[in-house]
């Protein structure tokens, strides 16, 4: 009995050693499992802490670039296109040859109407040589008339005989008379011809039909063998040495605009800036929309900027005012849903954000940042909100 009471013993004393060392494996096995849990690898990030700059206060509006000032090239004249000597895109200066117009039916009536004006001049010339003989009959009849009136007054020749002085003076009178106006006639005649005739030299100069101002041409509408009727246009000369980016300003903003402003323009598709200055501000709203017309002049020497181009304008006021200004390449996500990611004490935090003015650079945030916070500038493309940073220098 005794005997096995001892078995008994020693078999409990084996299971609760046994099952202490399961125990002990069991606990070793979970700390080793925890430890690997809180062991958690941390994403190395540059950071860069956001803090207030100055800016000029300024208003952006969308503006469309046009010439300096435009030639319209149009005939004066109807007639027959026979050469065209330009293309649209083209730089043409003023007086170019750009359009010549058949000539033929203008020299006809010029050598017309010079034959005419010989017939005018040989007119004049006859009347001319049969005034001097009605000048000298005229002269010889009013000698006889006082010849004839003298002795009639002394009563030595008959009443007849003075009356037939008198009709023959009348007579000639009337004959110098008529010769005067056939001069007067002929000599209308050759200067209505010469006027006539300047005309048609005019014609046959505006024929050739030459470049208005210096520029480049567009809205081409002219080909040989087309009929150019008088006053339609054939094509525009555009001078683009400067540009004007036209916008519209509404009338709660035209009292804080001045001319003389400086203003920075940006071409749709392009992050170029080009530099001008507000010159024209329209002296009335349009009735409808409320809004004032102005223009901005840029210098284009350069023949970078063509009229018709969508542009952004930002008009930049001297007043001032504090923005956050981030390096662009913090930025994630798309337009009207931009993010950044803030290092909020080792944790990667994502932060919905407002932007505002971007340069090549930076961009400016108008909300939901604030001055001073850690935003993280690298590795943003693989960053999710709430994983572990650690901040490392550049």
């Amino acid at each position: 009995m005794k005997k096995v009471k001892k078995i008994v013993i020693f078999a409990v004393v084996v299971i609760a050693v046994i099952g202490a060392i399961v125990v002990k494996n069991k606990l070793s096995s979970n700390t080793k499992t925890a430890n690997v849990a809180v062991t958690v690898s941390k994403k190395a990030v540059e950071v860069q802490n956001t803090k207030m700059v100055e800016k000029n206060l300024s208003d952006t509006y969308k503006a469309t670039l046009e010439a300096l000032q435009q030639g319209i090239v149009n005939s004066k004249i109807s007639s027959k296109v026979v050469s065209v000597s330009f293309e649209n895109g083209q730089y043409v200066n003023v007086g170019d040859t750009l359009v010549t117009l058949d000539d033929q039916d203008i020299r006809n009536n010029i050598k017309t109407s010079q034959a005419q004006l010989q017939t005018y001049q040989a007119q004049l010339n006859s009347s001319q040589v049969s005034m001097e003989k009605l000048k000298i009959n005229l002269d010889d009849a009013k000698r006889n008339y006082d010849r004839q009136k003298t002795l009639f007054e002394k009563k030595a020749i008959s009443q007849t005989d003075f009356e037939a002085a008198d009709k023959t003076l009348n007579t000639a009178q009337a004959d110098y008379n008529s010769g005067n106006a056939s001069i007067k006639t002929a000599q209308a005649n050759i200067s209505s011809q010469n006027v006539s005739i300047a005309n048609l030299q005019d014609s046959l100069n505006n024929l050739i039909i030459k470049a208005p101002i210096s520029g480049v041409i567009s809205d081409k509408a002219v080909n040989i063998g087309q009929m150019a009727s008088t006053g339609t246009a054939l094509a525009k000369v555009n001078d683009i040495s400067s540009v004007y980016a036209t916008m519209q300003i509404p009338q709660n903003k035209i009292n804080n605009t001045k001319i003389g402003q400086p203003a920075t323009i940006t071409v749709d598709g392009s992050d170029k800036t080009y530099s001008g200055v507000l010159q024209n501000i329209d002296l009335s709203a349009d009735t409808s929309a409320r809004v004032f017309n102005c223009k901005i002049k840029i210098d284009n020497s350069d023949k970078t900027l063509y009229p018709g181009v969508y542009a952004k304008a930002e008009l930049i006021s001297s007043e001032k005012t504090q923005v956050i200004a981030i390096p662009i390449n913090a930025l994630v996500g798309g337009e009207g849903d931009y993010s950044v990611f803030i290092n909020d004490n080792g944790t990667a935090k994502k932060q919905k954000v407002t932007i505002g003015e971007t340069d090549a650079n930076n961009v400016e945030i108008t909300s939901d940042i604030k001055d001073g916070d850690a935003v993280i500038l690298t590795n943003t493309s693989t960053l999710q909100d709430g994983d572990a940073v650690e901040t490392v220098s550049k």
